[in-house]
């Protein structure tokens, strides 16, 4: 059953939308986030169309097709409701709007690169919840189906993202044990960095992540795998240490225990 943990606005195709010189400095063919914060839409003629500030979402996701946006509204002003939605708002060429409500808090993403619209509403009680496909052009209910007891016999549509990449992973003996010795390679290699070393030596194997960090006090992330962490701590390599800047011959005091969890981003 997919969710989204993680309550953000995803830019990743808007920071791309470019503007085609060859009929002005205005023109434009995609849908994006102008300077002052206003979510737009394209027309035909290649005008922006304003829809929204970002502040109205609490989450808006730019469809693969770059025409369409979706931009979850609060459900209210309580701490609790700031951040569930049971209203999301459809922006489309043209500057059309649609608008699809549910009774409980939803997720949803993008179908066929924007043309649809899966929705999943959270169950009030213990029975599960609920899966809807829309046409994001009319907001037109195609399909839809209670949750499953199994998460698997979801129609692809109603699949999150990170249930479509769980699933595409390799499954089998001959797998279990390829990842069981590439995880024993790993620690073999962790163990290596023990306190008296230097900072260089562990930038061998390891790599900085986001987040709070200090000087001597940092999270470190395996290069490659950015969930494989430790927390390392260091004194300085001298006195006269500037206390702003990072040494590669600061000495490792403490490594812990490799654990497991997921990214941070500054």
């Amino acid at each position: 059953m997919w969710r989204c943990l993680l309550v953000n606005f995803l830019l990743s195709v808007a920071v791309a939308a470019p503007c085609v010189a060859q009929q002005g400095r205005d023109y434009t063919t995609e849908a994006g986030v102008d300077s002052d914060g206003n979510i737009y839409v394209v027309s035909d003629a290649g005008k922006r169309i304003k829809m929204a500030t970002v502040g109205h979402c609490i989450e808006a996701r730019f469809a693969d097709d770059k025409q369409t946006v979706g931009c979850s509204v609060a459900r209210g002003t309580k701490p609790e409701e700031a951040m569930q939605s049971l209203l999301l708002e459809i922006y489309l060429r043209n500057g059309k709007k649609q608008i699809i409500e549910t009774e409980t808090p939803m997720d949803w993403h993008f179908w066929r690169g924007g043309q649809q619209v899966a929705v999943y509403s959270h169950s009030a009680d213990v029975k599960g919840g609920h899966y809807a496909l829309y046409e994001a052009a009319s907001a037109h209910l195609v399909e839809e189906l209670a949750e499953p007891g199994n998460e698997s016999l979801l129609p692809e549509w109603a699949k999150g993202p990170t249930q479509i990449q769980d699933e595409s992973v390799p499954v089998g003996d001959e797998y279990d044990r390829e990842r069981a010795k590439w995880i024993a390679k790993v620690l073999r290699q962790i163990e290596k960095i023990r306190p008296g070393m230097k900072r260089q030596d562990l930038l061998k194997v390891f790599t900085i992540e986001g987040g709070l960090s200090t000087l001597f006090l940092r999270t470190y992330v395996y290069s490659e795998c950015p969930y494989i962490k430790v927390n390392v701590r260091f004194k300085a390599a001298t006195n006269v240490s500037n206390g702003v800047e990072e040494d590669s011959d600061d000495i490792i005091e403490s490594i812990s225990q490799p654990v497991l969890a997921w990214s941070v981003m500054d």
